[in-house]
């Protein structure tokens, strides 16, 4: 029975068919993956920014981490044949864990449909969402001017949707959602919001919504209406869902129970559904409480930054303001003033630029809003005057004092005068303020580095240690700077001694950036040229601006400790950095350990790599493809290459037509297989012709030819066998007496992309082969490779590069097969090592041609 048979075992499905459904498995794995990877980051970056996360929003955040941890295991057992299902075990263990540590901190669940806003602060978030739980804390805790108003709970919404028996069907349209389909996702909207709107309100909470709207409406004394505004689960936190659910302004009390289903409705808009799924939560862990507050009938409103968010170094705050009500400023569909006011008090003045507004928006009468023109005497003049600017700035400076961080800000001032804040949310700062200054004013020449992405914000300062191999990571000093090339989660060695991280190439969501936020560790990936500093060097490391400094520079990092904002103040602190420790610690760093199991995985990070390390070793593995060939599942590729290429489509691999036996290079649909095919047949490219011999290699060539015929051992003229999908390729050839195998992603997402070589044997004598096999390590330890040598066999591999990287590279391996080819028999002592290693990085592969060339000794 042939390998394939035994990988994929007995059933009824073809060869070709098993085989690309282990493929499909494969590719789901993958995204899976990248998928639980965003969510550590996530995790990280809040602990890392001192951010709080609710309570509910870390459980939906945990049930999306355990859908992909279970996906993940369930197609490793596809790919395997059901070798790892001990892992869904695994997945149990780390959710009951993640359960428990959740409902030890949760208070008493809220049972009551509605709270008033006199009840509220941020803890209440898991009750009341994000948006009106902040404006609990303004008004309760900061004590700055709120419209009255109250909560319809999360309750209230569950309670809703149980009453009416629709939670199943709007659960079950979730799944069928095909996301890459926008089609699907419109179709699934639309559906899901007719459910709701169709629905009944159950008459508890038709009754409890009622009583609030009226106590409400008698409060202002008849003389107002009031505004409906969202308030899901997750809203104005890290997950902002900014423009995603339904307002309702000026809303007369008849209407408030029709508005508030309506509200809850646009939770399932197709946008809100998109955005809802790219962030890893399913659609019953997203509850949607909403508030309702009485109308502040502005004269102005607008929005307003704490902090400018390109510049982080900035002075000033920004106050976007317009005639009427604020709305147009967020929707960008009026162009407002724009005021430029000192952070500090008394630091510099203010900055105005007024411009001509002809147009605002007011409350209409009998309710809802319209578009007027404002009075021609008020067109160009500024909406706040001195003293009203003064206490909006001072209203801003309270705001960001007590959630100590940049705040972005709704506000409204009435026709009396009266300054309300309507919506704090945490600004939106960049992650990666690309070529941005440093955290505080310092000379310009002393700027060595600019560029990068940040992985883990802060501020690190010490000597430059070059060091990837883990003897040099065991002599890493405490207190270096490590540079490397490439992101490692081997570096975990060294976190607790390294004051930051520099890499060449690397992404923020990876695992080694993962863990450099669990450990505090200031870093920042992908500078393209950090290997370029000295080792030795002093320099300090600014990774929440991407910036390195030559020197020691006492003033940043001092900002830098004071902007480290410890999360421990926060009362929610304790359970999320025990969600954050259970899902995203990473343990098993390192495949080759015998540590690196199943039994092993203790958090969704520590299952996460192990379903991908796995994955990809049992898919380079997949390598018998004579029987697919003899099925006709396999094509012969026409090229004057001599290598009797088949090659086997995957999906979307090649453009063959229908009875095609065989195809041409051109019909190479595959990324990686066509960049592997432009180092193939190169020019200057040799493939056909024998190496001259001297008498020892001979007698090697002989010997080993004896030795395998005696052993049915000879694999001369053996076909080569490419598995191709869009962005997949699995390649093998024999040639002669020495095996290749390449696997290899090449996509745009830089978490899926590997490539993994593997060469083995030749013709000559043990010492011949070796020394080609070092040749060619050599070759890849330039490119950036890690190798693996023992005798005559070499394992290499690289991994999360982008997609040009990858195809480069695959285009030298097509290079270094042709030029390798039966070199064994001429490497007849160490010095041919060294010259075969330098002409080929100098692009001179005529030193590889022998029918044009005498091979010299002493050339190169």
């Amino acid at each position: 029975m042939g390998v394939l048979s035994k990988i994929f075992g007995a059933g009824n499905a073809s060869p070709g068919e098993q085989l690309r459904r282990k493929y499909a498995s494969f590719r789901r794995l993958l995204a899976a993956n990248n998928e639980i990877l965003e969510l550590i980051a996530y995790l990280e970056g809040a602990l890392a920014h001192g951010q709080p996360i609710p309570n509910d929003e870390l459980r939906a955040i945990a049930g999306a981490a355990q859908e992909r941890a279970l996906r993940m295991a369930d197609d490793l057992n596809t790919i395997a044949d059901g070798r790892y299902r001990s892992l869904r075990g695994n997945v149990e263990r780390i959710a009951r864990a993640l359960e428990d540590t959740l409902r030890s901190v949760q208070g008493a669940p809220v049972t009551a449909a509605c709270l008033p806003l006199e009840k509220l602060d941020r803890r209440m978030a898991d009750a009341v969402g994000g948006k009106v739980a902040n404006l609990g804390e303004v008004h309760n805790s900061v004590g700055l001017p709120v419209p009255p108003g109250f909560a319809v709970t999360t309750f209230a919404y569950r309670s809703f949707l149980a009453g009416a028996g629709i939670q199943a069907r709007l659960t079950e349209r979730w799944q069928a959602v095909d996301w890459e389909d926008p089609r699907s996702v419109l179709r699934a909207a639309a559906q899901m919001r007719a459910l709701v709107l169709a629905a009944e309100i159950p008459q508890d909470v038709r009754e409890a919504i009622t009583l609030a709207a009226h106590d409400l409406y008698y409060q202002s004394g008849g003389h107002h209406h009031v505004s409906l505004r969202s308030s899901a689960i997750g809203e104005d936190s890290h997950t902002s869902f900014a423009g995603q659910y339904a307002s309702f302004l000026n809303v007369p009390l008849e209407q408030v129970l029709r508005r508030y289903k309506e509200t809850v409705a646009s939770k399932f808009g197709a946008g809100a559904l998109f955005y809802m799924h790219s962030k890893g939560f399913r659609e019953e862990e997203i509850a949607m409480s909403v508030g309702c507050f009485l109308m502040v009938e502005a004269r102005a409103a607008g929005v307003a930054y704490t902090a400018d968010p390109n510049d982080l170094d900035s002075d000033r705050m920004t106050v976007a303001a317009v005639w009427g009500l604020g709305k147009p400023v967020v929707d960008g569909t009026l162009t407002p003033d724009i005021y430029l006011v000192p952070r500090q008090p008394g630091r510099g003045g203010t900055q105005r630029c007024v411009v001509h507004k002809p147009h605002r928006l007011v409350c209409a009468r009998g309710g809802g809003v319209i578009e007027e023109e404002v009075p021609p005497e008020l067109q160009d003049q500024p909406c706040l005057d001195d003293a009203q600017l003064h206490r909006l700035a001072e209203y801003l400076r309270a705001l960001e004092a007590h959630y100590r961080c940049p705040q972005d800000v709704e506000w409204a001032l009435d026709e009396s005068g009266h300054m309300f804040v309507l919506q704090t949310r945490p600004l939106a700062m960049p992650e990666a303020p690309a070529g941005g200054p440093a955290a505080c004013e310092v000379s310009r020449d002393r700027v060595l580095l600019s560029e990068g992405a940040t992985a883990c914000p802060g501020v690190g300062a010490g000597v430059v240690v070059h060091a990837e191999s883990d003897e040099e990571l065991a002599q890493f000093p405490r207190g270096g700077v490590l540079v490397a090339r490439q992101n490692s989660p081997r570096f975990v060695n060294v976190m607790t001694r390294a004051s930051a991280i520099l890499t060449d190439v690397g992404s923020v969501t990876g695992h080694m950036a993962a863990l450099a936020r669990e450990y505090g560790v200031p870093t920042i990936c992908n500078t393209g040229r950090a290997t370029g500093l000295p080792a030795g060097l002093e320099v300090t490391v600014d990774a929440t601006s991407c910036t390195v400094l030559s020197g020691r520079a006492e003033e940043v990092l001092v900002r830098g400790r004071v902007q480290r904002r410890a999360l421990r103040d926060l009362p929610s602190a304790a359970v999320q950095e025990r969600v954050t420790a259970r899902i995203a610690h990473l343990n098993l760093t390192d495949p080759a350990k015998n540590s690196f199991r199943a039994k092993n995985c203790a958090t969704y990070h520590d299952l996460a790599r192990f379903c991908h390390e796995m994955a990809i070793s049992e898919m380079f593995q997949v390598n018998d493809y004579s029987n697919l060939r003899e099925r006709g599942m396999a094509f012969r590729l026409e090229t004057d290459v001599p290598l009797g290429i088949y090659v086997i489509d995957l999906g979307h691999g090649l453009d063959a037509a229908p009875g095609d036996r065989s195809v041409t290079p051109e019909q190479i649909t595959c990324v990686p297989m066509r960049a592997l095919w432009r180092g193939v047949a190169a020019p200057g490219a040799r493939w056909a012709g024998a190496r001259p011999i001297d008498v020892g290699g001979f007698l090697s060539v002989m010997a080993r030819t004896v030795a395998d015929d005696a052993r049915g051992e000879r694999g001369l003229g053996d076909n080569s066998y490419a598995m191709v999908g869009s962005h997949y390729l699995n390649f093998a050839s024999r040639l002669g007496y020495h095996f290749t195998t390449l696997e290899s992603v090449c996509s745009d997402n830089v978490h899926e992309n590997y490539i993994i070589f593997r060469f083995k044997g030749g013709a000559a004598d043990l010492q011949r082969r070796e020394r080609r096999v070092r040749f060619i390590a050599g070759v890849l330890e330039h490119y950036g490779f890690d190798v693996d040598r023992r005798q005559d066999l070499l394992n290499a591999w690289v991994k999360k590069l982008a997609r040009e990287a990858i195809e480069a590279r695959l285009e030298m391996l097509g290079r270094l097969i042709s030029c390798a080819r039966q070199l064994d028999v001429v490497m007849h002592d160490e010095i041919t090592v060294v010259q075969f290693v330098e002409a080929f990085l100098a692009d001179r592969f005529e030193f590889f041609d022998f029918d044009r060339t005498t091979h010299n000794p002493e050339i190169g």
